[in-house]
C-alpha cells in the first residue's frame, strides 16, 4: 500500500487526509510537512509550503531531500538521528531554493506504525541578515587589522600582498581579488596581482602590458567616485560595448575596486570580482590602498636595483649576473628542448686600437641590437666580446630559422664579423654540458676565421665549405650503424646510418654538436653525401665478400634533397658501386613538411623515379602532420622514442602507439618502426600492437661498421 494512500490513526480514530490537514493547521503561515524517515518520501505538505516551492500535491511520494533542498541524495545534515517523541530538535538552516534562513523543529511521529519526520519552518531571514551585517560591520576593523599584520609579517612584498588579496577576497566571498598597476612611462595597464578561488580561471597572464585606453572607463569612474561597487556588470559599462565584453569575458557579473593615489596622480587600483556578501562594507576595500601602496613602492625600488644588477649598462642585454642565475634555474627545470648560440666578436681589439674604444662600444651595441631582434627572450652579454643566446623549449624548426637570420644580420647589417658556436638538443638536455659544446664550438669557428686570414664575412661559407670537405677526408667523421630489428621473430630487419665525429684528443661528438652549424651555414650536403656514399661503399663490399645485405636508411638534411642536382649525384654514387635500389632508404624528420606539400611531392616523385624510397622519421614528437602520411609515398614511418619511453605507465601513449601503427598496417605500404625500444616490457607491449620493426638499445646502441659487422656477420635473431 502506498504512502500516500495510508489511513493515519491518532487517538484510535481513522482519519482522512483533509482531517489531518485541519488537524495540522494547514492554515499555518509557517511551513509544516511530513516525511517518512526510512524511505524518505513526502506525505504531507501544507499549504504555506507548496505556495513557498511554487508545487502542489502531486510532489507528495516525492523524496524530501530532492524536493525542499534539490539534492540527489538524503541531505549531509539530515536531523533524523536526533528526533524524539517526546520534545523538538530545533536548529538553523539555510535553504538553498528559497535563499532565506529558518529555524527549524523537528520531531519524531509515528502513524500507522511507521517513523515519521514532522518538520515546522519559521522564516528567520530578517532577523539573521540584521545579526550577520552586525557581525560583519564588526569584522570589517578585524580583517584591517589582519592586513596591516600581514603586510608587516612578510618580508617578502610579494607574498605578503598576495596573503592580503586571500584575506579581502574571503571577506567578501569573491570569485578573484587583484591588483593593476599602471606605467605612465611604457603606457600600459598590468595586472601585476591575482588571488581566485578554487576552480575559478586564472587571468593574470591575458591582462599583462595593455594600453592604457584599455582600463579608460576605470579611471574615469574613479576620478568621479573613487572606490566603488556595481551589483551589475551594465551598470559599469555599457552592454555591447568593448568594456563590457573585454569583462564578461572574465566571466564577471559584480564589480568592486578601489583606486592608489600617489601624489595625486592614480597609479594603479585593487579589484574584486563577483562579490556575495558584504559589498556593503566597502570600506574595508576604501581602506586597504593606503597600506598596499608603500609595499608596492617599495618593490619597485628594489626591481629598479635588481634590473641595474642583471643589464649591461653598455647594451642593455642581460649581464653576466643574469645569465649564471638564468642556466642556474634551467639546471633544476626539466627542459624539452634547448638551443644554445655563444657570439664572439672578430678582431675586437684591433678596431679600438685602430679607432678608439668608442668605436668599439657602437661595434658592441650593434651586435647587441641583432640579438636581441632575434633572441628577444634570452640575449646576454657575458664578457667584454662575448654573447650568448638562449632558445629555451623552442622548435628546432624556429632555432633554424634564427640562425639563418643571424647569418643574414652578419652578412648584411653588421658592423663587425663573428664567430659563432651552434648547439640544438632534445630531450636529456644537460644545460651546462651543452653550453660547453656551444663554447667549443665557438673556438673551433674562430680558429677557422683567424687560421685562412679571413677579414671579410662574405668568405664565411666558403671557409667553413672547404674545411668541412678537409676534415671529411681526414677522417675526422665516421659512420655508425644501429641495427633494425623484426619485433615478431627477433631477425635482424636492416639498419640506420649515423654519422658521429672524433675530434684530435679522441672525443666521438654526436650529431646535434656540429650538425646544426652545417645546416646554418647551407653547408650539409657535403656531410650527407659523405655517409650516402660511406654505405653504399659498404653495401658493395659485403655482396664482393658474400654477406647477408640488409637494407639501411640514411639521414638527408631538408637543405640538402633541396639541392639543384641532389637525384642525379645519389643515382650517380648508387650506380658507381653497384648497389640495389632496395637496399637504400633517405630518411627524414617531419620537418621536411615545411617545404609546402606540393614541393614535396614533386620531389619525392623525382626521387621514386630513379628507385628511391623515403622513411618519414620522428613521427609523433613536434609536428605530427597527418597529412604526409595522407598525401605522400612513405616505405616507413618511424614512431619516435618519445612516445615509446612510457607506453607501459601512460595510457595515452598506448592509445596514440596502437592507432599510429594500425594505420600504417591499414595503408598497407609503409612499415612501421618503433625507435628507442629500452625493455623487454615494452618490445612485447609493441608485438602485441603488431608492429612490424624495433629499434633501441635493447638490441643495440650506433655502433661503429667493424663492430657491427662482428656482431652482425651472420643471422642473429634476438
Amino acid at each position: 500500500m502506498a504512502i500516500t494512500e495510508l489511513l493515519y490513526r491518532t487517538g484510535g480514530c481513522k482519519l482522512d487526509y483533509n482531517r489531518i490537514s485541519s488537524l495540522i493547521l494547514d492554515e499555518s503561515e509557517n511551513m509544516v510537512y511530513i516525511s517518512d524517515m526510512e524511505s524518505y518520501e513526502l506525505v504531507y505538505m501544507n499549504r504555506a509550503l507548496m505556495e513557498k516551492f511554487d508545487i502542489d500535491r502531486k510532489r507528495i511520494g516525492d523524496k524530501c531531500y530532492k524536493v525542499l533542498q534539490g539534492l540527489e541524495a538524503p541531505c549531509p545534515f539530515c536531523t533524523n538521528e536526533c528526533l524524539k517523541k517526546d520534545g523538538y530538535h530545533v536548529w538553523k538552516h539555510y535553504n538553498p531554493i528559497l535563499k532565506q534562513h529558518y529555524e527549524l523543529k523537528d520531531k519524531l511521529i509515528e502513524i500507522d506504525g511507521r517513523n515519521m519526520r514532522l518538520e515546522i519552518s519559521v522564516d528567520i531571514t530578517e532577523s539573521e541578515a540584521e545579526h550577520m551585517e552586525l557581525e560583519r560591520q564588526l569584522s570589517v576593523e578585524e580583517t584591517l587589522v589582519e592586513c596591516i599584520h600581514t603586510l608587516s609579517e612578510h618580508t617578502e612584498i610579494d607574498t605578503a600582498i598576495e596573503k592580503l588579496l586571500q584575506i579581502i577576497g574571503d571577506f567578501y566571498q569573491a570569485e578573484r581579488a587583484y591588483i593593476f598597476e599602471i606605467d605612465y612611462d611604457a603606457r600600459y595597464v598590468s595586472n601585476s596581482y591575482e588571488w581566485r578561488r578554487d576552480g575559478v580561471t586564472p587571468q593574470i597572464d591575458n591582462l599583462q602590458d595593455l594600453p592604457i585606453c584599455t582600463v579608460d572607463i576605470w579611471l574615469e569612474t574613479f576620478k568621479a567616485r573613487g572606490v566603488f561597487y556595481f551589483d551589475s556588470l551594465r551598470d559599469f559599462a555599457e552592454e555591447g560595448s568593448e568594456d563590457y565584453e573585454l569583462l564578461a569575458s572574465q566571466g564577471i557579473e559584480k564589480l568592486m575596486a578601489a583606486p592608489f593615489w600617489k601624489d595625486g596622480v592614480l597609479i594603479g587600483f585593487i579589484g574584486v570580482d563577483n562579490p556575495s556578501c558584504g559589498t556593503g562594507q566597502i570600506k574595508l576595500l576604501q581602506s586597504v590602498p593606503y597600506f598596499i601602496e608603500n609595499d608596492i613602492t617599495k618593490r619597485h625600488m628594489l626591481d629598479n636595483f635588481r634590473k641595474l644588477s642583471y643589464r649591461d649598462t653598455l647594451t642593455g642585454l642581460g649581464n653576466r649576473n643574469l645569465y649564471i642565475e638564468t642556466i642556474e634555474k634551467l639546471q633544476d627545470t626539466e627542459l624539452d628542448s634547448l638551443g644554445v648560440v655563444f657570439v664572439d666578436i672578430n678582431s675586437l681589439k684591433a678596431s679600438n686600437d685602430r679607432y678608439g674604444h668608442q668605436y668599439g662600444d657602437c661595434i658592441i651595441q650593434n651586435v647587441a641590437t641583432g640579438l636581441a631582434g632575434i633572441f628577444p627572450e634570452n640575449a646576454y652579454r657575458v664578457g667584454g666580446d662575448e654573447f650568448v643566446c638562449l632558445f629555451i623549449d623552442g622548435e628546432r624548426s624556429e632555432f633554424d630559422s634564427r640562425l639563418m637570420q643571424l647569418r643574414r644580420f652578419e652578412q648584411e647589417d653588421c658592423m663587425c664579423d663573428f664567430s659563432m658556436g651552434v648547439n640544438y638538443r632534445e630531450g636529456n638536455v644537460d644545460v651546462k654540458e651543452q653550453i660547453g659544446y656551444s663554447d667549443n664550438m665557438m673556438y673551433v669557428e674562430k680558429q677557422v676565421y683567424y687560421g685562412n686570414g679571413v677579414e671579410g664575412k662574405n668568405s664565411y661559407h666558403e671557409v667553413l665549405a672547404k674545411k668541412l670537405v678537409e676534415e671529411i677526408a681526414s677522417g675526422e667523421f665516421k659512420v655508425y650503424l644501429q641495427p633494425k630489428v623484426n619485433i615478431d621473430t627477433g631477425e635482424l630487419y636492416g639498419a640506420e646510418a649515423l654519422v658521429r665525429r672524433r675530434t684530435e684528443d679522441g672525443e666521438v661528438l654526436m650529431p646535434g654538436q656540429f650538425i646544426p652549424l652545417y645546416e646554418a651555414e647551407g653547408v650539409i650536403q657535403q656531410l650527407d653525401l659523405y655517409v650516402f656514399e660511406e654505405v653504399c661503399r659498404l653495401l658493395d663490399s659485403w655482396k664482393e665478400k658474400g654477406y647477408r645485405m640488409i637494407p639501411i636508411a640514411v639521414n638527408f638534411s631538408r637543405i640538402s634533397l633541396m639541392g639543384i642536382d641532389i637525384i642525379e649525384s645519389l643515382a650517380r654514387i648508387r650506380g658507381r658501386y653497384g648497389v640495389a635500389p632496395g637496399l637504400l632508404t633517405i630518411e627524414v624528420t617531419e620537418s621536411i613538411s615545411r617545404m609546402g606539400a606540393e614541393t614535396l611531392g614533386q620531389l619525392m616523385e623525382r626521387f621514386k623515379e630513379h628507385g628511391f624510397a623515403f622513411s618519414l622519421d620522428d613521427y609523433g614528437t613536434r609536428y605530427s602532420n597527418l597529412s604526409l602520411l595522407a598525401r605522400l609515398d612513405f616505405k616507413e614511418l618511424k614512431i619516435d622514442q618519445s612516445l615509446i619511453k612510457d607506453i607501459m605507465t601512460n595510457w595515452r601513449s598506448r592509445i596514440v602507439l596502437e592507432h599510429t601503427i594500425q594505420m600504417c598496417r591499414e595503408l598497407g605500404i609503409i612499415t612501421a618502426v618503433a625507435e628507442g625500444i629500452e625493455t623487454e616490457e615494452q618490445r612485447e607491449l609493441l608485438r602485441s600492437y603488431h608492429c612490424d620493426i624495433g629499434q633501441g638499445y635493447l638490441f643495440s646502441e650506433p655502433i661503429p661498421i667493424g663492430e657491427f659487422l662482428d656482431k652482425y656477420g651472420r643471422d642473429y635473431l634476438y
